[in-house]
């Protein structure tokens, strides 16, 4: 597999209001909330320095677990690849277990299991590049 770059670092906090002001009071940076995903149960507010926060909306839900047994954190590493299929079917022959795909209309996602990637989970993304006004406008950043 060829990754692109290093896209965005997912970081599990539990609380996002607070953790939005340390990271923007230190790095100089401002985030946007997400609408919450409540299948998913969290929240989740982007950087444009590529960090997503993402907090729980439940103690059960993926991440509340996650942050009762590892604590808070840097939980994935997401890279931009320039076939998702062709870098899915790469990692698998590899071993590494595929454990969720999300696919938007502009975006395909695809998690590896953190046991197969020393404790983290890795992340693929493939999305056409667009001018940041496009996502602007649609409330994407």
């Amino acid at each position: 597999m060829k990754a692109e770059r290093l896209d965005h670092v997912h970081l599990y906090v539990k609380n996002l209001e607070a953790s939005k002001e340390l990271y923007s009071r230190t790095l100089g940076t401002h985030f946007s909330d997400c609408p919450p995903d409540q299948d998913l149960g969290m929240r989740v507010s982007l950087s444009p320095l590529g960090l997503e926060i993402i907090e729980p909306t439940s103690p059960d839900s993926i991440v509340g677990r996650t942050i009762r047994s590892r604590g808070e954190g840097v939980a994935a590493l997401s890279f931009k690849v320039p076939d998702i299929e062709l870098a899915i079917a790469d990692l698998q022959s590899q071993g590494l277990r595929l454990v969720g795909r999300v696919n938007y209309a502009h975006l395909k996602e695809a998690q590896f299991h953190p046991r197969d990637w020393h404790g983290v989970m890795l992340e693929l993304c493939q999305y056409e590049d667009r001018h940041p006004v496009y996502y602007a406008a649609r409330g994407l950043v």
